[in-house]
């Protein structure tokens, strides 16, 4: 699927694919899996490094010789085009919302072990420094650099064909198992793996509901989100099949807000990790790892349907909580 795309193959695939045995015994869930796209590697891995093959494969198409992109101060994303660039020997330019932290830590920590030049925007959320990339690009461009922008999150068509494609890969795994899953449950931020996996689905026939967990946006939005950038994947390319997507967000889970720890969250994160050992960020899977928790008490899940949790990732954003100590 989009072989004939640029790429580059860094990413460890496939990803493992394997049941949460004791965590689904405990919820009463007998068919429960885990697809571990937390060991894609690059600097403890994540859902962005499977995109980054398609997005570093395109900017190397278009001669770039740096990486340009954008998020919050622990962004996952920024830490994984960091260590990608890294190991390309491209040069990687971060711009980050919030105040520079006095001492660093996290992904912070690892932007900088990695060579990243990060510039923080204390008075910007991390979607508005989208707005900046134009001005920087032309900076670094007069400066003779021929840089490579990249959205929050990948999320534009180059960066949601990696999940279409990711999700021949989960058909493949499951195959083996003589089963496929009914629902898909995943943390979803600016939406391009969700869009991905949408596209995925419909263009392999899959019967498949994929409930996206915002940790942000309201259900409303984060809808919005999603099908725009499915929208404009299709645009960009034709071998999609145009289709009505069916989109499910939950928000539910956002608690206090966007990387806000509650009680929910440090008990979805003690609950993976004391029972088969899995460990989620705070920001983001462990929110996705609280809505199926509940899900599956409130009696959403049944028993014996095949459901799939997608960990994308994040851990290293726990050590810049040190509440959780």
């Amino acid at each position: 699927m989009f072989d004939d795309l640029p790429r580059e193959h860094f990413a460890f695939l496939p990803t493992p694919l394997h049941r949460l045995k004791n965590l689904g015994e405990s919820i009463g869930l007998n068919n429960l899996w885990i697809k571990r796209d937390d060991q894609t590697g690059a600097a403890f891995g994540g859902n962005k490094t499977r995109k980054l093959e398609f997005v570093v494969g395109d900017a190397k198409a278009n001669k770039a010789d740096t990486l340009v992109t954008v998020g919050g101060i622990q962004s996952n994303h920024c830490r994984q085009t960091a260590a990608v660039a890294a190991s390309m020997g491209m040069r990687c330019i971060l711009l980050l919302a919030g105040e520079e932290p006095e001492n660093y830590s996290g992904n912070v920590l690892l932007n900088r072990f990695l060579g990243a030049e990060m510039k923080f925007f204390p008075d910007d959320a991390p979607m508005m420094l989208n707005n900046r990339l134009d001005e920087i690009m032309n900076t670094l461009i007069e400066f003779g650099l021929t840089p490579y922008a990249i959205p929050a999150g990948a999320a534009y068509p180059v960066g949601v064909v990696p999940y279409a494609a990711a999700m021949q890969e989960v058909k493949t795994q499951f195959d083996e198992h003589y089963t496929l899953p009914k629902k898909i449950i995943l943390a979803t931020g600016t939406g391009g793996t969700q869009a991905g996996l949408i596209i995925g689905a419909h263009m392999l026939d899959l019967d498949v509901e994929i409930i996206g967990i915002t940790v942000s946006r309201s259900a409303e939005e984060s809808e919005e989100k999603v099908k725009h950038l499915i929208e404009r994947t299709i645009d960009a390319y034709p071998e999609i099949r145009t289709f009505k997507p069916k989109i499910s967000i939950d928000d539910t889970f956002i608690g206090k807000g966007y990387g806000k720890l509650d009680d929910g969250v440090v008990s979805a994160i003690e609950m993976f990790a004391k029972t088969d050992g899995i460990i989620l960020d705070p920001v983001y899977t462990a929110k996705a790892g609280l809505a199926l928790l509940r899900m599956a008490l409130a009696g959403d899940i049944s028993a014996d349907s095949p459901t799939l949790f997608y960990h994308t990732g994040g851990q290293p954003a726990l050590f810049s909580y040190s509440e959780l100590g």
